[in-house]
């Protein structure tokens, strides 16, 4: 007897079903902590306090790639004992005015992000290394420092998260939508033949 398309259905529904409901659960589990850079000194400027409550500044002599493994291994969901893979995305650093704030000195910026749900931008500023500074004379070059200690670099750290219900509302909008682009792209090919 020939098997037909009919006869995969209820598997199909039962595997979108339980694709849609592991997502429920990734959407409201409990979000991240904001995190504080280790081996630094949090910043009392302005800017990363009361003019911009929901960031932080740090001073460190810490590398680009250890901030990053440091926040990263710090802004975690987990789920039922297993850390949840988060990802990073690399932007230009002119973007840092645009995603962070307004006349931000920035030499790198990275989004570490969990989709659908939040993210935290990282943003540091190394004079040393700035393609701006670093060709300039070291007494000319902009000093980072922090109650008169020196540091190599300045971080600033800024949270973007999501609603629940936002998060809920597009997750479920994806399902009905996926079908119509599945429909409408089946009938063109159909037509094509």
């Amino acid at each position: 007897m020939k098997k037909t398309n009919t006869d995969k259905t209820p598997y199909l529904i039962l595997l979108i079903f339980t694709i849609f409901i592991i997502g429920i659960i990734y959407l409201v589990l409990p979000s991240p902590a904001f995190p504080d850079l280790s081996n630094s000194a949090q910043s009392d400027e302005p800017g990363d306090t009361w003019q911009n409550p929901d960031q932080k500044g740090f001073f460190t002599n810490m590398e680009r790639n250890r901030v990053l493994t440091d926040i990263q291994s710090k802004f975690v969901i987990k789920f039922g004992g297993v850390t949840l893979p988060s990802f990073r995305l690399n932007y230009r650093p002119e973007e840092a005015y645009e995603m962070v704030r307004d006349q931000l000195q920035s030499y790198y910026l990275e989004e570490i992000i969990y989709p659908f749900r939040e993210s935290i931008f990282v943003n540091g500023w190394e004079p040393t290394k700035s393609p701006k500074t670093s060709g300039l004379p070291a007494m000319s070059r902009p000093d980072i420092s922090l109650h008169g200690v020196t540091y190599n670099a300045k971080i600033t750290l800024r949270p973007v998260g999501s609603a629940v219900w936002a998060r809920l509302l597009i997750w479920t909008l994806i399902f009905p939508s996926s079908y119509f682009v599945y429909l409408s792209l089946k009938k063109s090919m159909s037509s094509l033949a």
